[in-house]
C-alpha cells in the first residue's frame, strides 16, 4: 500500500546557512507575520547564541512557510531590515524570529547593541598560537556594547579596537585588513607580525567561520499548507514547556550516589521561605557550592567536575547563607521583594562567603557584613553583572575571601569596589530599562527611608502582599509633551514609588500639580513623603515650579549623595554632561 504522505509530504526540511538566512532577511525574501511579537532578546541571550554557534552546538530548528497568492499572512520585515520596497516576502518565519533577529543585528551592526569578538582570549600569550577551542573562555571573548549610550570609550573607534584586540562582528567579511593592522600594533618584528596575523586568520577560518556557514535545520511548510494547519503547528510550537536545565541534569547525575538534590531543595524551601519569596533559582545555589568547593561557577565545571561529596559537604551551609543574605538585603538594603533585586547572580558569591562571615567573632562579623554590603552596592551601581556574570562571580569570590574575611589593609577588593566608575552624567541620562541601575536606585530610596504616598509609613515596613507597590513618572510623558519639552520622561530620576491606590488618586497628573490640589495640611504631609524619596518640594525648587531639567539636576545631587554613602566611593562628576536624551 502506498503511503498517504509519499506524494504529498506535510513539510520538507533543508539546512540553510546563517549567511544565506541573513541575506534573505536583508533583501526581504524572508519576513515575519505581523502577529509575531517584537524582538525582545537582551544582548546576553544574543551572546549565548553566538557562543553556541561558534562551538557548533545545536541551536534549534527554524519553521518557515512558503507564501502563495491564495492565502498569506500580513507580513513585515525583520526589525532594522530594509525590506524590499513593498514586495511581499517569499517565506515567513513562524518559529525562530528571536534567534534570526539577534544574529541579523549582531552580524550587520544593526540595533541598539554592537557585538565584538576579543582576539586575546583565543591566543596563547607565550607563542601567539591559537588555543584549543575548549580552552577558550568564550564568556570573556564575546562582548556587547550599547554604542548609543554614554560610555567612557568609543567601541567603534578603530584605534580603541586595535589597542584592545577587539573586532566588530559586523565587519566579519573585512577582518583580514584589521588583522594586519592589529599585528603591526602589537610588535615591530616582521616575523612576529606575520605569525600573529596567521594565527588571527586561523581564528577566523577555524573558529569564527560558523557565523557564516553554520547550517540551521529549516522545516519549510509548502505554500499549499492550510491556514488551519499553520495555526495549529504554530500554537503547538509556542506552548510553554519547562526546559531541562543544569539543576535537573545534576539531580539525575547525583541520584545514584545518594545525593537527593530535589528533596534537599524542597526541604530548603520549606525551612527558608525567603528562598521561594525571592524565586531563587536552585542552580544559583549549586554555583555557590561550586565556588566554595572549587572556586569556579562556570557551567562546564559544575556539570563535569562537581562531585557528590562536595555537594553534600557544602549544601547546607550554602542554603543557610543564601537565606541569610536575602534577609540582610531585605532588611538593610531596601530589596523588599524579588522585583527589586538588581541581580540574582549577586547571591552566588555572597551566599558562598556567608558561612565564613557567620563564623567570625561579633565585632569582626559586623565589619565583614558592612564590607559585603559595600561590595553589593558597588556591583549594582557599576552594573558589573550585566555581562560575563559566571566569570565575574568567580573572580569576585577569590578577592572577597581576603578582603571581607581577613580584612587586611593590603587586600585587593573586588573589581566593582576598586574600579567604581559611576558618573553623574550616566545616572542623569539613565532610563528605567537599565534594570540593575533602576532597581538599585529604587531599593536605595527604600533603604534610605522612602515613605508610602498615602499612609506616610516607611515602605520598608510594608509587606508587599499588603500593598501593590509600583513606580510612576513624577513628570508624565504626556505632560512633558504638552509643554513641548523634548527631554525623556522614562528616566530613573523621574520615578517615584507609590501604591496602586495612590496611582489611581494621582490620575496621571504631574506630582507637583497633584500636590497643589490638596489641602494645606495634606500638602505638608506629602512634602515630607516626597523628601523621603529625595525630592525637594520647596517652592523655589524645580519640582514645585514644574521645571523638569532643574528637578532632574536637584534630585541627581541628592541621589548621588546616597549612592556615595552606601558604596563608600566618590561618583565621577562629568563636567561635560549634557541634557538627558
Amino acid at each position: 500500500m502506498t503511503s498517504m504522505f509519499k506524494e504529498d509530504p506535510v513539510f520538507k526540511t533543508n539546512p540553510e546557512t546563517i549567511g544565506s538566512l541573513i541575506r534573505s532577511i536583508h533583501d526581504g525574501s524572508l519576513g515575519l507575520p505581523n502577529f509575531q511579537r517584537s524582538f525582545v532578546w537582551d544582548p546576553k541571550r544574543t551572546v549565548e547564541l553566538i557562543k553556541s554557534i561558534i562551538l557548533r552546538y545545536p541551536a534549534g530548528t527554524l519553521l518557515t512557510w512558503e507564501q502563495s497568492s491564495s492565502h498569506r499572512f500580513d507580513s513585515r520585515p525583520f526589525e532594522e531590515a530594509p525590506g524590499n520596497d513593498g514586495v511581499e516576502p517569499r517565506r515567513l518565519v513562524l518559529d525562530g524570529q528571536q534567534r534570526l533577529t539577534a544574529l541579523y543585528h549582531a552580524l550587520t551592526g544593526k540595533g541598539e547593541y554592537q557585538f565584538f569578538i576579543k582576539a586575546w582570549p583565543f591566543i596563547d600569550p607565550e607563542n601567539h598560537s591559537l588555543k584549543p577551542l575548549e580552552d577558550v573562555e568564550l564568556e570573556t571573548a564575546i562582548m556587547a556594547y550599547d554604542t548609543r549610550g554614554r560610555l567612557r570609550f568609543n567601541p567603534l573607534d578603530e584605534e580603541w579596537q586595535l589597542a584592545n584586540g577587539v573586532f566588530p562582528l559586523s565587519k566579519f567579511q573585512e577582518l583580514r585588513k584589521s588583522f594586519k593592522s592589529f599585528a603591526r600594533s602589537v610588535t615591530d618584528e616582521r616575523e612576529e607580525q606575520d605569525a600573529l596575523e596567521e594565527t588571527l586568520h586561523q581564528l577566523r577560518e577555524g573558529y569564527l567561520q560558523p557565523l557564516e556557514s553554520y547550517p540551521f535545520p529549516v522545516v519549510d511548510l509548502p505554500e499549499h499548507t492550510s491556514l488551519l494547519a499553520v495555526c495549529n503547528i504554530f500554537e503547538t510550537l509556542n506552548k510553554s514547556a519547562k526546559p531541562l536545565g543544569p539543576f535537573e541534569l545534576l539531580t539525575a547525575k547525583f541520584y545514584p550516589s545518594g545525593a537527593r538534590l530535589r528533596e534537599w531543595w524542597e526541604s530548603a524551601q520549606e525551612e527558608y521561605p525567603i528562598l521561594t519569596e525571592f524565586d531563587v533559582d536552585p542552580y544559583n545555589l549549586l554555583q555557590s557550592v561550586s565556588l566554595r568547593a572549587r572556586g569556579t561557577a562556570q557551567r562546564a565545571d559544575i556539570l563535569g567536575k562537581l562531585t557528590s561529596s562536595e555537594l553534600s559537604a557544602h549544601w547546607e551551609a550554602t542554603v543557610t547563607g543564601a537565606a541569610d543574605v536575602l534577609d540582610m538585603l531585605k532588611r538593610e538594603c531596601g530589596v523588599i521583594s524579588s522585583q527589586w533585586l538588581p541581580y540574582g547572580m549577586l547571591l552566588v558569591p555572597m551566599a558562598a562567603i556567608w558561612p565564613e562571615i557567620s563564623a567570625l567573632r561579633p565585632q569582626q562579623r559586623g565589619q565583614a557584613q558592612e564590607s559585603l554590603r559595600q561590595y553589593y552596592w558597588c556591583s549594582v551601581f557599576t552594573e558589573n553583572f550585566d555581562q560575563g556574570a559566571n566569570s565575574q562571580v568567580g573572580a569576585d569570590y577569590k578577592l572577597l575571601k581576603d578582603w571581607v574575611i581577613d580584612g587586611r589593609g593590603d587586600s585587593q577588593p573586588p573589581e566593582a569596589v576598586s574600579n567604581f566608575n559611576l558618573t553623574d552624567a550616566d545616572l542623569l541620562s539613565a532610563r528605567s530599562n537599565r534594570k540593575a541601575l533602576y532597581r538599585g536606585v529604587i531599593s536605595l530610596l527604600i533603604q534610605s527611608g522612602a515613605k508610602d504616598f498615602l499612609s506616610a509609613q516607611a515602605i520598608s515596613n510594608i509587606r508587599p502582599s499588603d500593598a501593590k507597590l509600583e513606580t510612576i513618572q513624577v513628570f508624565p510623558k504626556a505632560w512633558l509633551q504638552s509643554q513641548s519639552h523634548d527631554s525623556a520622561a522614562d528616566l530613573i530620576l523621574n520615578r517615584i514609588m507609590v501604591d496602586s491606590e495612590a496611582r489611581r488618586s494621582i490620575k496621571g497628573r504631574p506630582i507637583h500639580e497633584y500636590l497643589e490640589a490638596q489641602e494645606v495640611q495634606v500638602q505638608a504631609k506629602l512634602a515630607d513623603v516626597l523628601g523621603s524619596h529625595l525630592i525637594n518640594s520647596q517652592s523655589d525648587f524645580g519640582f514645585r515650579s514644574g521645571e523638569y531639567d532643574e528637578f532632574l539636576q536637584e534630585r541627581l545631587s541628592l541621589v548621588l549623595e546616597a549612592i556615595e554613602q552606601v558604596t563608600g566611593q566618590t561618583v565621577v562628576l562629568d563636567s561635560e554632561a549634557g541634557e538627558p536624551k
